[in-house]
Order: structure tokens, then C-alpha cells, then sequence
């Protein structure tokens, strides 16, 4: 006989998989019918041809779309509308580079800043992946690197 904890879980492993099934039909349905978008059509032509340095490649790229933008969303909802003057990132395979300009002596935003940074880490390092915050203030007079996307 199941218990109660162990019976929650069949049904979310059911689910899980109803799901998946509905999910791969839905993706068939749109390959046989030449409607999916590029990102499905280009997935399943990985996972077809088998190639399992392509399928690696294909879950890095993935992981690192839903990583990175789990941590700016995560960010930005730190920071919440208590944003400095300028603030602009860059990222790469596993690191997301902040640039923030701040008033002079904000030592306020620095600080959140910094503790929302340590707050990033501690969440996303054990995945693979780091925030790195420049802080410099307005009357430094830098620019944002030219290779930096501009958040504000």
C-alpha cells in the first residue's frame, strides 16, 4: 500500500510525464506540419542525428539562456526600482559582468550592490555560474565598455 508522501509522488511523476508525452506530440505535430519555430526544428535535428557532442553543445546553450536570464531577472528583482545611475552587463558561457555607475559616495547602492551580487553567487555558483559587479561613480567619468548592453 502507498502512503500519502508516496503516493503525491506518483501522481507528480504521472504528470510530469502526461505532460512530456503531450509536449513531444505537440513538437511532432508541428515538425510534420513544417510550423515549428527554428529553435524546435533545429533541437530535433540534433537529437536525431544522435551526435551526443551536438546534443552536449545544444543542453550547454540551453542551460546558459535560462541560467543567465534567471540571474538578471533575479537581479533586477533584487535591486527592485532602486536602480543605479547606469547599469549595463555583458555575459559569457558562465559569468554574468555587471557594469553599475553610481552617484558619488552612494555607499547605500554599493552595498546593495555588492550584497545582491553575493546573493547571485550563493544561488547560482553551485550550477556553474558567477555575477561579477564593477562599481564605478559618476565622477570617474568612465565609459560603459562598447561591448556591454545597457540596461539603463
Amino acid at each position: 500500500m502507498l502512503t500519502q508522501s508516496q503516493s503525491l509522488e506518483q501522481k507528480k511523476l504521472n504528470e510530469w510525464f502526461n505532460e512530456m508525452v503531450a509536449t513531444l506530440k505537440t513538437h511532432e505535430l508541428l515538425l510534420e506540419t513544417n510550423t515549428a519555430s527554428s529553435h524546435v526544428k533545429s533541437m530535433y535535428d540534433v537529437f536525431v542525428n544522435g551526435n551526443t557532442n551536438d546534443i552536449a553543445f545544444q543542453g550547454k546553450m540551453n542551460a546558459q539562456v535560462h541560467f543567465v536570464r534567471s540571474i538578471l531577472i533575479e537581479y533586477l528583482s533584487f535591486l527592485d526600482k532602486n536602480l543605479p545611475s547606469k547599469l549595463a552587463v555583458y555575459f559569457t558561457d558562465s559569468e554574468v559582468l555587471v557594469w553599475a555607475e553610481i552617484e558619488d559616495n552612494d555607499q547605500e547602492m554599493e552595498k546593495k550592490l555588492l550584497i545582491t551580487e553575493a546573493e547571485i553567487n550563493a544561488k547560482y555558483h553551485p550550477f556553474g555560474f558567477a555575477m561579477e559587479t564593477t562599481i564605478v561613480e559618476e565622477s570617474d567619468n568612465f565609459n560603459i565598455p562598447n561591448h556591454y548592453q545597457t540596461l539603463k
